[in-house]
């Protein structure tokens, strides 16, 4: 069957769809739509400078503040801004090659 257009694609779909449910007889399908969330109330609490010393302590880890400075910013815009220069550069060359 060859596909020329959205319907004929919809049809080839619908009818392999339906010889592969006529195979396989799906017997049961389930999904997670029914299953409750997860309850934890403090998953993304504040944690007390204790407990947290204690998890340091146990997982030879320490805590990390991922919060960013100014400069950070700075310096995450600067590249952006280089990056998209570079893009549009090669945009603008591209284009201007195709036009000779």
């Amino acid at each position: 069957m060859e596909i020329k257009n959205r319907k004929l694609f919809k049809e080839l779909v619908k009818k392999l769809t339906l010889e592969l449910l006529d195979e396989e007889s799906l017997e049961e399908i389930s999904t997670t739509a029914g299953v409750d969330g997860y309850s934890t109330p403090k998953a993304f609490g504040k944690m007390k400078k204790k407990k947290k010393k204690n998890l340091e302590k146990q997982t030879g880890y320490k805590f990390v503040s991922e919060a960013l400075e100014e400069k950070d910013l700075k310096q995450i815009q600067k590249l952006i801004k280089v990056v998209v220069g570079d893009i549009i550069r090669d945009i603008w060359l591209k284009r201007n090659a195709w036009n000779k």
